[in-house]
């Protein structure tokens, strides 16, 4: 190991132990990590967009650990299922999530998640996922501008669809009515591929839901694509607006992160971020990132400590003021 590596590596342990996550028994356990499989949860069903991320980077990170690496989905409740069964897992590295913002949400809708999203050890981030703004192709708007006039002068009267109650893609529709000043009726589905039938069918007019499988829709002219819920515009899809467009400093993704049970060691955090990022920045795996609509971004476990305390207030907030809850 280089001076530089060195001293790298020091001051990633350092931080660590500033969020919590420091464990003496690390420096023991890395001489040997990893001996055998790791296990990475999935918190959806599947074949969805974030159980295909997980498996593509599974795929990678097995031989830059050279042990298999085998996905493992607990669906079900936002994903706070898989969150549970992380935080009861042991904390020795072979217990591993790939998560998104829908585990900080949990808290504040359910009344029992089983785990503390702080308590959870952060490995780093990956990037995020912006969801899509869609109409039916009857539905008289064919920008968000248009859209929300037709929802101010009528409130109340247009319902839209989403993957479920305390999904990221429902929580950008409740902080769109607020920017927008506008009243929609939400009609939750158990995941986007139902509640996309219903709006190609005209069963519902308007649907917020993930990028991939509505641009494929919006392409073949079943549905309209009006707008994305991120700041920037999509790689994937570079003509779509975004509503920040029309509605400056609108911004609402899901990100996405890589995650190890309460007080896993510092020094095996540190070995895990840097095959993370050495797996984020192989161009292949960029590649197949933004094919599936995600903005690849990086970070440190610290910095991802920082962004769970900044979501967790921004997503508690919207969860409030939209009176979410779940039994």
């Amino acid at each position: 190991m280089s001076l530089k590596d060195m001293k790298l590596g020091r001051r990633l342990a350092l931080s660590l132990m500033g969020v919590g996550i420091a464990n003496p028994r690390g420096f023991a356990q890395t001489a040997t990590y990893p001996s055998r499989a790791l296990k990475l949860l999935v918190g959806y069903p599947p074949g969805g967009g974030a159980d295909i991320l997980a498996r593509i980077f599974a795929n990678k990170l097995s031989p830059l650990l050279g042990q298999p690496v085998v996905v493992e989905n607990r669906p079900g409740a936002g994903s706070t299922i898989a969150a549970a069964a992380l935080a009861s897992a042991p904390a020795d590295g072979y217990t591993l999530f790939f998560a998104e913002s829908g585990i900080l949400v949990g808290p504040t809708i359910y009344d029992k998640v089983g785990y503390d999203p702080l308590t959870l050890t952060p490995i780093g981030a990956l990037g995020n996922l912006p969801y899509s703004l869609v109409v039916n192709p009857s539905f008289p708007a064919r920008n968000v501008r248009e859209f929300i006039d037709v929802l101010k002068a009528s409130p109340g009267k247009y319902s839209y669809a989403s993957p479920g109650v305390g999904n990221i893609a429902h929580l950008s529709a409740e902080m769109f009515q607020k920017a927008a000043g506008v009243q929609i009726v939400h009609v939750p589905y158990k995941g986007g591929t139902p509640a996309l039938a219903d709006l190609v069918s005209g069963q519902v007019p308007i649907c917020f839901v993930s990028l991939p499988p509505a641009l494929a829709l919006a392409r073949s002219g079943k549905l309209r694509l009006l707008a994305l819920t991120s700041a920037k515009r999509s790689p994937v899809a570079p003509d779509v607006p975004t509503i920040s467009e029309t509605l400056p400093g609108f911004n609402s993704v899901a990100s996405i992160f890589l995650l190890a049970p309460p007080e896993t060691p510092a020094t095996i955090v540190y070995r895990l971020n840097a095959a993370m990022r050495s797996i984020m920045s192989m161009p292949d795996v960029l590649s197949d990132f933004i094919a599936q609509g995600a903005i690849v971004e990086t970070s440190s476990p610290k910095e991802l400590a920082t962004l769970f305390r900044q979501e967790l207030a921004s997503w508690g907030s919207i969860v409030k003021s939209a009176g979410v809850r779940m039994e």
